[in-house]
């Protein structure tokens, strides 16, 4: 995340502001209601992990997670560095949308059963999955305000979900916090630091969205949404209320950091305290056998 408002006016200093939490409240928010949705319907769901869920199989796939992040935030940074800005764009547009279209196929797979017989065809959910699509990266790309924000909220909640959902717990409790050790790695010393040092951030709708004052990478809102949909699907509601808390708060502590500065990592903050309460609230309800 970062803090643009001295691009706007010099004498004007950032100050946090819980309201600007709204965005990542409904993301985890989104992200609860889709993962208590497919707990409840015991819905069964393909990991797309590679290894197994052992000491060494979880550490290869954080690894090959964080390398794969790694390996494209050099690439976008060495694409820019050349003056290839504009292809960084239509990648990053173009990879959104091929996402938002896999993510509307795969929650129609799921979700068949709840659905209207005449949609429920793979070739009919389809051509929905499309024009859901287009629908989705048009408030993204083309509009402002609530509509681009909804598409945003949308995918960071969509995404997180899927991640949740279809990484096993172990191995997500080590990809989050390698993914936090990562981001605070790239954003001081890596290629997110150097990207915002070369270029505005705020040129790449889809990688990042603005809200108020702030510039807040998609990530962030994926992971947050991927630990709160963890923590549902694995643990139950108390533990998903207790780590959206943590999050939360941890995010706010990360806008606080802003104060002063010009870019702050936002996953070490809201990770750590997501994972803490999350793992509190589980052994409180194991004791109580609630």
């Amino acid at each position: 995340m970062s803090n643009h408002s001295e691009e706007t006016l010099l004498s004007e200093k950032f100050v946090a502001k819980p309201s600007q939490l709204i965005p990542e409240i409904l993301a985890i928010a989104l992200a609860g209601i889709l993962t208590y949705a497919l707990r409840t319907a015991s819905v069964p769901i393909q990991p797309i992990t590679v290894f197994p869920e052992t000491t060494s199989g979880v550490t290869l796939n954080a690894a090959m997670y964080v390398a794969m992040m790694a390996i494209a935030g050099t690439l976008i940074y060495l694409f820019i560095k050349f003056g290839m800005k504009r292809i960084v764009k239509h990648l990053i547009n173009l990879a959104l949308i091929v996402l938002t279209l896999f993510l509307f196929i795969w929650y129609g797979s799921l979700y068949a059963p709840y659905l209207p017989p005449m949609l429920t065809s793979d070739f009919n959910w389809i051509f929905v999955s499309i024009a859901a699509t287009i629908v989705v990266s048009l408030a993204i790309f083309k509009s402002k305000g609530t509509l681009h924000f909804g598409g945003i909220i949308a995918i960071g909640g969509l995404t997180g979900t899927f991640l949740g959902v279809s990484i096993p717990t172990l191995t997500a409790i080590v990809l989050l916090l390698a993914l936090a050790a990562y981001d605070l790695f790239a954003v001081y010393k890596g290629p997110i630091g150097k990207i915002a040092q070369s270029t505005d951030l705020e040129d790449f709708t889809g990688a990042v969205f603005t809200y108020g004052d702030l510039t807040v990478g998609m990530g962030d809102m994926v992971f947050y949404s991927m630990l709160a949909s963890n923590a549902m699907m694995n643990y139950g509601t108390l533990p998903y209320v207790a780590a959206a808390i943590g999050l939360i708060a941890g995010a706010y502590l990360g806008f606080k950091m802003l104060e002063g500065r010009d870019m702050f990592p936002g996953l070490p903050f809201a990770i750590i305290l997501g994972l803490g309460l999350m793992f509190l609230m589980s052994q409180i309800v194991t004791f109580l056998n609630l």
